[in-house]
């Protein structure tokens, strides 16, 4: 048997109607509270602080190469040799607090703004109208999110480039 009960290669009519949660009860909005939206922010800040952090070594060497292109002008492994010969491997970590603060910063808004603006549009537009929008509800949570996140971002990105 096929997956979702189907027997047939054809998808679940289920997931092919305009509304697939048509059988479903209307959802319980209430549900979505401080404590989700403060998970969902945190969740994004852990991550994206982490993510930017671990790759911060890359940013320095990448941020050299742009700044000082005849000097770092061996490509990525040889900008890596290049800032460990002079200044040794601490010198990787350059930047490490504004971009791991500034990232979780960043993270925090754009995770816990889409889940709030994505929330907050399904509600005011009712369950038929968010699914037959959603692509757009998506778009303009992510676009709202990120530019948010964004403004709370650049500060702390600036600290960065400067301490490269």
């Amino acid at each position: 048997q096929a997956p979702f009960g189907s027997s047939s290669s054809s998808p679940d009519a289920r997931f092919c109607s305009p509304a697939p949660f048509a059988h479903m009860a209307p959802t319980d909005f209430s549900k979505f509270d401080v404590t989700y939206y403060t998970k969902s922010a945190l969740a994004g800040g852990i991550c994206c602080g982490l993510t930017h952090g671990a790759v911060c070594p890359v940013d320095v060497v990448k941020t050299r190469i742009q700044l000082e292109p005849q000097k770092y002008n061996s490509g990525m492994v040889g900008g890596f040799r290049t800032v460990i010969a002079e200044e040794g491997v601490a010198a990787l970590s350059t930047g490490l607090g504004a971009t791991a603060i500034g990232y979780f910063i960043q993270g925090w808004f754009k995770f816990g703004g889409v889940e709030f603006f994505k929330i907050k549009a399904a509600n005011a537009l009712g369950e038929k109208k968010a699914w037959d929008n959603r692509m757009a509800i998506y778009l303009g949570a992510a676009a709202g999110a990120e530019f948010i996140a964004d403004i709370f971002l650049c500060p702390l990105e600036a600290c960065r480039i400067r301490s490269v």
